[in-house]
């Protein structure tokens, strides 16, 4: 009688034993459903992100010059990275005319898979991005020699910018003392580009866009400068087509693995130049108006000798998608370069 009654009480124990396995694998596959509903969930969320980033990037280009297109590019650059409207998804474009800025919003319905046994049908996901452009209001890789304004011609290839040591008025560029004065100073900021923040009129955040000019012959060091950054392009990026990208309205874009601005790059060839409205003899000071584009032909290192100089290349008006540490300014139309950045 006794033994019965223990085997009894052991059934009865691996009852609730079941019981309760079974309740623990329902609430554990719960959870690992869950799980997989919300990496379903985030990767939608990280693939709307890249869209709207590239469509407030897109639309932010097209001005300050048309709303209207800055808008249309936005809603094209949104179809071609996936938004569709025929299916749900809701997008919202604000153009800022003020700060030259666009933000593009993105809301899509997410369907759960095994979140409906709990009760769980859909959810929407957001993701939202501004960009914005302007001009450079201080920037690592600025050139220390300066171009008159009115030698500038965009997208004439070869120009031929000069420089006198004797008499700069004869001249339309001349060097600049970005880093201080000297010739091993000067040589050095060819090779390397001014780490300074040098700003232009427009730019708010410049307290002082005045920087006094270079004395001497420095001719040795734009030569060897010029020369060291024309053999440290690697063959990838050492050709126009290759480094600037048509966009159609006369401007460039700076190709993504050119991009002289970004960590790493091996291009050298395209470089920030400082724009001035006047020169003067000796040393005396002159006041920055802007910055422009210009790409250096392999002409440019041999052309520097005795007391002249010649550079030659092309005067190109760019958009850049600069590093972080490049700050933006009010963009001015007369700039050769427009930056243009994810801001939110």
């Amino acid at each position: 009688m006794v033994a019965l009654e223990s085997r009894s009480k052991r059934f009865a124990e691996r009852g609730q034993a079941l019981v309760l396995f079974v309740l623990g694998l329902v609430v554990l596959l719960g959870f690992v459903a869950m799980t997989v509903d919300v990496g379903l969930i985030l990767h939608e969320r990280r693939s709307l992100q890249n869209a709207v980033d590239a469509a407030a990037l897109a639309g932010a280009v097209e001005l300050p010059n048309s709303q209207v297109l800055a808008e249309s590019k936005a809603q094209e650059w949104a179809a071609n990275n996936g938004i569709d409207l025929g299916a749900g998804d809701q997008i919202t474009i604000t153009i800022d005319p003020i700060s030259n800025a666009v933000e593009v919003e993105v809301t899509r319905e997410a369907a759960f898979i095994f979140g409906r046994v709990l009760g769980l049908t859909t959810v929407d996901v957001h993701a939202s991005a501004t960009a914005r452009i302007g001009a450079p209001a201080s920037l690592s890789g600025i050139m220390p020699f300066a171009v008159l304004e009115d030698a500038i011609d965009y997208n004439v290839f070869p120009t031929t910018i000069k420089y006198d040591a004797n008499n700069p008025t004869n001249g339309n560029f001349a060097p600049i003392r970005i880093d201080g004065p000297g010739s091993s100073i000067y040589e050095q900021t060819v090779i390397n580009g001014s780490d300074n923040a040098v700003c232009g009129l427009s730019q708010p955040t410049c307290v002082d866009p005045t920087v006094d000019t270079q004395t001497g012959n420095l001719v040795g060091g734009t030569r060897d400068g010029i020369k060291y950054r024309i053999n440290h392009t690697s063959v990838d990026c050492d050709e126009f087509d290759e480094v600037l990208i048509p966009d159609g309205n006369g401007s460039f874009k700076v190709s993504g693995s050119c991009n002289p601005w970004t960590e790493g790059s091996t291009s050298l060839r395209l470089v920030l130049i400082p724009v001035i409205e006047t020169f003067c003899n000796g040393s005396c000071e002159v006041t920055i108006l802007y910055f422009t584009g210009f790409f250096l032909d392999d002409f440019a290192q041999n052309q520097c000798k005795g007391n002249s100089c010649e550079l030659s290349g092309a005067f190109v008006k760019t958009v850049v998608d600069p590093t972080n540490d490049a700050v933006l300014g009010i963009f001015d139309p007369d700039s050769g370069v427009k930056f243009v950045r994810l801001v939110e």
